[in-house]
């Protein structure tokens, strides 16, 4: 083997591994984003629906920190359909998966756009969450109005309960926020020492 084929398979074996471990990590994302919230949620009262506050979204954010717009975007929003599927919410899966989607796409763009410009910085973590916190509310607006008015009613009261029941979704994205500030920075270091 020539030294070029050694370095071509060494590299390529780099970067499966590499592959490896994120798929790993992200199947870990997707469970921890389904235990978070199957265990740990406390109901929270609103016009429409049934919303509790959890940490799901918290998994959510810090699998969209770590691994990327790729395997981030989609490994906390998997774990958070399983739980809908597991509960009987299939039939509000595809509006929450898409809207986790959209959170975890916001918030990483948001992330990758400020780190670009002043570096990895815990105020960019609660920027970027924060983004990711608003389009939750405007996800979680419109599912509460689409299911207001398929239920029957017409447009300013639909409009007015979804935006009635964003007290819950506010408060889990306050929780998100401190969470994900807070845990963000000791979980890179380890994570970091695992994907090397």
């Amino acid at each position: 083997m020539t030294p070029s084929e050694h370095t071509q398979t060494t590299l390529s074996l780099t970067i499966t591994q590499n592959k490896t471990k994120k798929i790993i990590l992200a199947a870990l994302f997707a469970a921890l984003a389904y235990v978070s919230i199957q265990s740990l949620h406390v109901a929270i009262f609103a016009p429409i629906g049934a919303p509790f506050f959890h940490v799901g979204n918290a998994v959510v954010a810090l699998a969209a920190l770590y691994l990327g717009l790729g395997y981030g975007t989609f490994s906390g929003a998997i774990g958070l359909a399983i739980f809908d599927l597991v509960n009987g919410y299939a039939l509000e899966m595809p509006l929450v998966f898409l809207g986790n989607v959209l959170v975890a796409l916001t918030l990483q763009l948001v992330y990758r756009a400020l780190q670009r410009v002043v570096g990895d910085r815990l105020w960019v973590i609660t920027v970027a969450v924060s983004s990711g916190v608003l389009m939750k509310l405007f996800t979680d607006f419109l599912k509460g109005l689409i299911r207001a008015l398929v239920a029957g009613a017409s447009f300013e009261p639909a409009a007015a309960a979804a935006f009635t029941s964003l007290l819950a979704t506010a408060i889990n994205g306050l929780g998100t926020i401190i969470l994900v500030t807070l845990l963000y920075l000791p979980l890179k270091k380890i994570l970091t020492k695992f994907v090397k």
